[in-house]
């Protein structure tokens, strides 16, 4: 099931989203090896109706777009407001109701349906974020090449990055988090109270719903809570550790789990020495301030 609609938003009106489509189990779009990219009969009809959309919904315009063995990535211009009662939700059920009826002529099928209910999306209200969505867009292929040659890059200590005072940052798990076009940062004070539980879960809600990634040490107990519903809800995350990553290094039990699932990243900002044996005042200043040079935006409660 996709994410719900972002609340407040007028989907009738011009704007831009970046929106994913889920297939279906057992339904495959392409087929892709290290040397060949091949869209199988039901990716060929996707594409065909995917760019098809403008013929007949003349306000939309379809930019960037890869489509994946199990999802299709695509840029969704609506370049004029929408006429009345058609939304952005309804021009993307068109088109897989129209795909849809396509495959059960092509494959002699009298029921075949290829996306999931609903759709993912993240609304775009900048350039800059733009461009961050069409880079992640173009780099799909790429980064889904690398995982399948190199699994081992989920369960190693690697180096992820490089910050701006040249200290090298060591992580284990899914590195491409970082590329991520969406990455929240996440700071709590321990002075947090359970009053203030149900204005965090709202924004957390919406964070959910618009695929963020959540970037912060997850020290503080809500930002523990944060993490755990992150997890629970099927999300992604950075979790900056104090701890030195030795060639052995392996978070504990579900940690671990979660990096080779590629839900979890886990980032070491004791660079290449044992500098932050303790997790005192001077370690959490520094897993914060790494936090804030990750993220694209900072959660402010």
């Amino acid at each position: 099931m996709g994410n719900g609609p972002q609340k407040g938003y007028n989907y009738n009106r011009a704007g831009v989203a970046m929106v994913t489509l889920k297939a279906q189990a057992g339904v495959r779009l392409c087929r892709i090896t290290q040397e060949t990219f091949v869209l199988t009969d039901v990716g060929r009809i996707v594409q065909k109706e995917l760019t098809g959309i403008h013929g007949h919904v003349e306000q939309v315009k379809i930019g960037h777009y890869q489509i994946m063995p199990d999802h299709l990535h695509a840029m969704v211009h609506v370049v004029r407001d929408l006429p009345a009662g058609m939304t952005l939700q309804r021009v993307i059920r068109g088109f897989k109701i129209g795909a849809n009826r396509q495959c059960r002529e092509a494959l002699g099928k009298d029921s075949f349906h290829i996306f999931e209910a609903g759709m993912h999306h993240s609304l775009v209200f900048g350039r800059e974020h733009l461009e961050r969505e069409v880079a992640y867009i173009r780099d799909n292929v790429r980064r889904y090449r690398l995982r399948s040659a190199h699994p081992e890059l989920f369960r190693k200590p690697q180096a992820v990055m490089t910050l701006p005072d040249g200290t090298k940052l060591w992580g284990l798990g899914n590195a491409f988090l970082l590329k991520h076009p969406r990455r929240v940062h996440v700071q709590l004070s321990r002075r947090t109270t359970e009053s203030q539980w149900p204005a965090l879960q709202a924004d957390l809600d919406d964070y959910l719903d618009q695929g963020y990634v959540f970037v912060s040490a997850f020290i503080s107990p809500y930002e523990r809570r944060i993490l755990h519903e992150v997890v629970a809800r099927g999300g992604r995350a950075i979790r900056l550790s104090h701890e030195f990553f030795g060639a052995r290094y392996k978070p504990k039990g579900e940690l671990f789990d979660l990096c080779c699932e590629g839900r979890l990243l886990e980032v070491s900002v004791a660079g290449a020495f044992e500098r932050y044996a303790r997790l005192d005042r001077e370690a959490c200043l520094r897993m914060n301030g790494v936090a804030g040079v990750m993220a694209t935006t900072k959660w402010s409660p």
